[in-house]
């Protein structure tokens, strides 16, 4: 595969442009969350799952390959923010959750029966694990602290925060326990680190700073790391499956079965843009061949935008029942 690109110099919007963007959306965003609390339950989630696994990918990227920027402070101003971002989603969420379990709108927050079946559920104490590992990731990228301290908290944040998800869902409900738990948090693993390494991944090849060969050195490991990462995702997905679905022609008649259709679809979909990247891309870019790397930054693009509608149907089927 090649392609030619040429050099083409566009405007970047300033950084203030940027924040008062981001900034009328998030206040558009939770205006439709309070308006419509059920939306927002769902919304909250779906946001602390994304930027969740993004940010302990993140984490685990940093911590195996170090920082794709050169050390450049915007870096870890962005994987702060992202986990100030999952911090009060993981909030939000419990709140929207208390509403939604008392049943009479956003007045139901101060519903005590409400509030203690939910603080007593696992979605509870999944959004306390979860604040707990993101606020560890954030601490590890505060200052300058030893490079042995730093790759340490960033594992253990990140770890925290994946196993967070298994605490809640169909984890707590199904058996054996301990067999869907290991099998969950292999999957969980998995993806944040293929999640946030294709996003550092693409930032380093997007830094005209870094020299070739490094982008190259990078590029040749992280293909390597990704063939057990993909290994883990499979194993843990199709493990997880056939203990969820209580037979093969569940798949086709449930909603669950099918919501999971799509997300093979998708997820296998995506396998081959990263097969591809793989066997064809991969060699040309670690020898430092400017084209090979070019499409490699689009191909990784596309596989990130596929991961994000992969874990929003993740986020639905969390919410479904295996047999309906």
């Amino acid at each position: 595969m090649s392609a030619s690109f040429a050099a083409v110099s566009r405007p970047r919007p300033s950084r203030s442009a940027v924040r008062t963007v981001a900034g009328i959306a998030v206040v558009l965003g939770l205006a439709a969350c309070f308006l419509a609390p059920a939306f927002g339950l769902y919304a909250t989630e779906a946001a602390a799952l994304v930027t969740g696994l993004l940010v302990a990918g993140l984490a685990f990227f940093t911590a195996a390959l170090g920082d794709p920027t050169v050390d450049e402070a915007w870096w870890p101003r962005l994987v702060q923010m992202l986990a100030v971002v999952g911090f009060a989603a993981s909030l939000l969420s419990v709140l929207f959750e208390i509403v939604d379990v008392a049943g009479v709108g956003l007045s139901g927050i101060g519903n005590a029966t409400a509030r203690e079946v939910v603080l007593r559920g696992g979605d509870y104490q999944s959004a306390l694990a979860r604040s707990g590992g993101l606020c560890v990731v954030a601490f590890a990228f505060s200052s300058h602290h030893s490079r042995r301290l730093t790759r340490t908290a960033l594992l253990t944040g990140g770890v925290i925060t994946c196993t967070s998800f298994v605490l809640m869902g169909h984890v707590r409900s199904h058996h054996p326990v301990a067999l869907v738990a290991t099998l969950a948090l292999s999957h969980v693993l998995a993806v944040a680190a293929w999640f946030g390494g294709l996003v550092g991944l693409a930032t380093l090849l997007r830094q005209t700073r870094i020299e070739r060969i490094r982008q190259a050195h990078v590029v040749a490991t992280f293909a390597g790391l990704m063939t057990g990462v993909v290994a883990m995702l499979l194993a843990g997905g199709i493990g997880l499956s056939l203990l969820y679905l209580p037979s093969w022609h569940a798949l086709f008649v449930t909603a669950y079965g099918q919501v999971l259709l799509i997300k093979l679809a998708l997820v296998t979909a995506v396998l081959v843009v990263s097969a591809s990247n793989h066997r064809r891309i991969v060699p040309a870019a670690s020898d430092g061949n400017p084209a090979a790397l070019a499409v490699l930054r689009t191909n990784v693009a596309i596989e990130q935008i596929v991961l994000v509608a992969v874990l929003v149907i993740t986020e639905v089927l969390m919410r479904q029942s295996p047999v309906t």
